[in-house]
């Protein structure tokens, strides 16, 4: 059922409906394992685009404050989902777009952040996108059981790190190199 749930973007409820384990040993048998998250990412492209026309985002001046108002708004409370899903009912967390919002809303709100000149912004020329990176990686290596703490954590960093690197930065020519972006196209 998971291949033809996943036709239609649904194959994250059909994981859910059966508490499927990510990590569990039968789902490797399984092929359509990886299409959960693409699912998530359907139903947020879904719903995203009228959150973008509701707020006049492009239309009107106060479409791009409407837009950051109410993706925090959202964003926050999808957060409050994961973490309290994450204790209660972690295949809700795991598996449902609410409680995923968050983590794909951060990049909308870290575009309308950069596009923005304020004293914040320039607040950030000072921290080092290279000491940032060594924290993602640090948090990547920390034990299961710090795992709601390690993807609030990653998200954020990552956000950050997308803040402050800039062009003459290494870790830019790094990420930016055609062999590393071929690995990631692909």
């Amino acid at each position: 059922w998971a291949g033809i749930y996943s036709l239609f973007g649904l194959s994250n409820i059909e994981f859910l409906k059966n508490s499927m384990d990510y990590f569990a040993t039968d789902t490797k048998l399984n092929i359509f394992t990886h299409t959960w998250s693409l699912a998530v990412e359907e139903q947020f492209y879904l719903l995203f685009p009228f959150l973008i026309w509701f707020t006049g985002f492009g239309i009107t001046k106060q479409g791009k404050k409407n837009l950051f108002s109410i993706v925090s708004l959202l964003s926050i409370f999808s957060l409050v989902s994961f973490i309290w899903l994450n204790n209660f009912y972690q295949p809700a967390a795991y598996f449902l777009m609410p409680s995923r919002f968050w983590e794909m809303s951060v990049g909308c709100l870290t575009f309308l952040f950069c596009n923005k000149k304020s004293n914040l912004t320039r607040m950030y020329k000072i921290i080092s996108p290279q000491f940032i990176f060594i924290l993602i990686l640090f948090i990547l290596f920390l034990p299961i059981n710090f795992s709601t703490l390690s993807t609030i954590s990653i998200v954020f960093l990552t956000s950050l790190l997308l803040i402050t690197i800039k062009k003459e930065h290494l870790l830019f020519k790094i990420f930016t190199n055609k062999k590393i972006t071929y690995l990631g196209l692909m």
